[in-house]
C-alpha cells in the first residue's frame, strides 16, 4: 500500500503509456482500484473545485434545479462524479411509471450494474457541464476543470471558436455506446447518427433512442456499424469480464489482452454522408478506442465540404494528438485546433 503515494500517482497521471495501459483495464476493475488507492486523485480535486463553485461562484450553477442535493452529495463523497450513486439524483419515473434517468432532457433507461460501472466514466465527460454548469464550455472554465475529469468535456468555446452542439445540428456520434452523447445532442434539438457496431450494446442504444425520439425536436438514429478508412469487416474485441463495455476495440495494440466478440461492419463517413444524401454535417464526436485516425481518413470529403466541429478523444494511442491534428489539417487547412488533456477540439471559424 505504501507505494501508492501522491508522487507515484502524479508520475502515473503524467505518463501517456501508463495511462494507456490503465485505460485498457475493464471499467469495473478501474473503478475498484480508484476507490481503494485513489490512483486518479484528480477526481477528488474535481469534487473540491465543484464545491468551490457551488459555494463561491453561484452564477455558474444558476440553472441547476438540484443544487442542495448535488452539493450535499459532493461534500459527502470525495469521488462523487464517478460514483455509481451520483446519477441516481436524476432518476425519475416516466409516463409508464418506469424508472429513467433525465439529464436535462437526455433520457436513459435505468441502467444495469454492468452499465453503471462503465457509465461512471462517461457521465462527467458528457453531462457535468450540462447538468451543473449550464452548458458553459468557456475556455476558462473548461481549462480549469478538464484536467481533473476522466476524459474531459466534448465542448469548448473561445473568441471565434465554438465547438458545441446547436439546435438543428446534424451530429455524428462515433462510438455511441448506449447513447449518452447522442441523447445529450438530441435534448438540444440536434439529430444524431449514433454509430455502435457491437450487437449487444447496439440493443441498449436502441432503447435509449426510443426514449429520446418520442418527444419531438432532435432525435437519435442508431447505426449498427463502426467508422473507418474503408468499407470492410473487422474483428471486435472487448475488455475481459465487462458486459456492454465502452472499451470495445478493433485496434490490435489495444485488443491484445481482450476477448474476441464478433465481426463487425465498417463504413466510412464519406460514404455514409453520400448514401444518406446529407446536405450538412455539423458536429463529429468520436471515442472509438484508437480508431479515430482511421475514421478521419475515411472522412476527408466530409471535412473538406462540411467542415463539421470536431470533439475527438486523443488518449487511446500515444501519438493520437499529433496524428489526428495532422489528418484534420491535411483534409481542410482552415481548421483551428485546440488540444486539451485527453481531447482534441476543432472548428473552422
Amino acid at each position: 500500500m505504501g507505494y501508492f503515494n501522491s508522487k507515484l500517482v502524479e508520475r502515473v497521471s503524467q505518463n501517456r503509456l501508463l495511462k494507456s495501459m490503465w485505460l485498457m483495464l475493464p471499467c469495473k476493475i478501474r473503478f475498484h482500484i480508484n476507490q481503494r488507492f485513489l490512483l486518479f486523485s484528480g477526481m477528488e480535486k474535481l469534487t473540491k473545485e465543484l464545491i468551490e463553485i457551488f459555494e463561491k461562484e453561484p452564477h455558474l450553477i444558476a440553472g441547476l434545479e438540484k443544487k442542495e442535493e448535488v452539493l450535499k452529495f459532493l461534500k459527502k463523497n470525495n469521488l462523487a462524479v464517478i460514483s455509481p450513486e451520483f446519477p441516481e439524483i436524476w432518476l425519475q419515473k416516466n409516463a409508464d411509471s418506469e424508472p429513467v434517468f433525465n439529464f436535462n432532457g437526455a433520457i436513459f433507461p435505468r441502467l444495469s450494474k454492468d452499465d453503471i460501472d462503465c457509465f461512471q466514466y462517461v457521465f462527467a465527460d458528457t453531462f457535468l457541464f450540462s447538468l451543473l454548469l449550464n452548458d458553459n464550455y468557456s475556455a476558462e472554465l473548461v481549462e480549469r476543470l478538464e484536467g481533473l475529469m476522466g476524459e474531459g468535456p466534448y465542448g469548448y468555446t473561445a473568441e471565434n471558436f465554438d465547438v458545441t452542439v446547436k439546435t438543428g445540428d446534424v451530429v455524428i456520434d462515433a462510438g455511441a455506446w448506449i447513447g449518452d452523447f447522442s441523447a445529450y445532442a438530441a435534448a438540444r434539438g440536434a439529430v444524431a447518427y449514433a454509430f455502435e457496431p457491437a450487437s449487444a450494446t447496439f440493443n441498449e442504444l436502441q432503447k435509449t433512442a426510443a426514449l429520446n425520439n418520442s418527444r419531438g425536436g432532435g432525435g437519435i438514429f442508431p447505426v449498427n456499424k463502426g467508422l473507418g478508412e474503408t468499407e470492410t469487416e473487422l474483428e471486435l474485441f472487448a475488455p475481459v469480464d465487462t458486459k456492454n463495455s465502452g472499451g470495445n476495440t478493433t485496434v490490435k495494440p489495444r485488443a491484445a489482452s481482450n476477448n474476441f466478440i464478433e465481426k463487425i461492419k465498417i463504413t466510412t463517413l464519406d460514404n455514409f454522408a453520400h448514401e444518406q444524401n446529407l446536405k450538412k454535417l455539423d458536429f463529429i464526436k468520436a471515442d472509438i478506442e484508437g480508431a479515430e485516425r482511421d475514421m478521419l481518413k475515411g472522412a476527408r470529403g466530409v471535412l473538406k465540404e462540411f467542415a463539421p466541429k470536431l470533439a475527438l478523444c486523443t488518449y487511446h494511442l500515444p501519438d493520437d494528438p499529433q496524428v489526428l491534428e495532422s489528418l484534420i489539417k491535411e483534409a481542410n487547412p482552415k481548421y483551428r485546433v485546440k488540444q486539451i488533456s485527453k481531447k482534441l477540439l476543432a472548428a473552422v471559424s
